[in-house]
């Protein structure tokens, strides 16, 4: 949950990246959808900003950073555009009291850009954790960009959903070839259930002849299995193959979050 006073802290950082003209035409849709009787026009004018708002990469100084980090920790970890932050008003404004159903209706008719903004700013809303549902079912979808928009750099995950929910988000990234090391707060959510879910899949991937992620190692490093170590000991590596292997083979849950990014970036 962002309060009150985050939210207006982040609504001033950003109300200076507007031009005059952009800022007059969303505020004067803000005053419209912040009141009830007229929050149903919100997916009218979501879909507007396209037309209304320069789709341009926001730039904040480091002071700026170190508060919006406060206020929505992983932002760096992403790019923001001007269309992104002017949705997250738009969603900041709509009353809490029909915002989880303007919102939920939308999210079945949003195109791709638009669902991005809309995963992207769900953790900037006072009652975030009632979208807990929404996010477990958007971690279903096959859109990349809508998928990372959920996991890399996004606090929501971490924050609200569950053992199980959280377990399947970082399945997917690697079925989906994605980076895990933007995802926020990693390490501090790894457990044993989604170490021997990976594992099952190490297997499975290497019985079939073909590779796995190294960041992988990631999530398993601590738990690794008797079976695996078996495995591992058959195998022949070369490289950086090899030297992750080792750091897990014989320093066990020793390797530093700052090892694993380096590896994340890197390969």
């Amino acid at each position: 949950m962002v309060s009150e006073k985050k939210q207006d802290q982040f609504k001033t950082i950003f109300n200076a990246q507007f031009t005059t003209i952009e800022l007059m035409w969303l505020s004067s849709k803000i005053a419209i959808v912040s009141q009830i009787e007229t929050s149903s026009k919100f997916n009218v004018f979501f879909s507007l900003v396209s037309r209304f708002i320069e789709n341009k990469t926001i730039i904040c100084n480091n002071e700026e950073i170190e508060t919006l980090e406060h206020i929505y920790p992983g932002f760096s970890k992403t790019t923001w555009n001007k269309q992104d932050i002017a949705r997250a008003l738009l969603m900041i404004d709509l009353p809490i009291s029909v915002n989880k159903a303007v919102l939920t209706s939308f999210f079945e008719i949003a195109e791709m850009k638009e669902q991005v903004s809309l995963y992207k700013n769900l953790y900037l809303l006072q009652n975030a954790s009632e979208f807990k549902s929404q996010v477990a079912e958007g971690i279903r979808t096959n859109m990349v960009n809508v998928f990372d928009a959920i996991a890399s750099g996004n606090p929501f995950a971490s924050s609200y959903l569950d053992d199980n929910e959280w377990n399947q988000l970082i399945l997917k990234s690697f079925f989906m070839d994605r980076k895990i090391y933007n995802i926020q707060n990693i390490d501090t959510r790894k457990n044993e259930n989604l170490a021997n879910m990976l594992q099952d899949y190490v297997k499975e991937r290497w019985a079939a002849g073909r590779q796995v992620s190294l960041e992988i190692w990631r999530m398993i490093d601590g738990y690794l299995r008797d079976d695996i170590k078996v495995l591992c000991s058959k195998k022949q590596f070369e490289g950086i193959e090899k030297e992750v292997m080792h750091k897990i083979l014989e320093s066990n849950n020793s390797a530093s979050p700052q090892y694993w990014n380096t590896i994340g970036k890197e390969h």
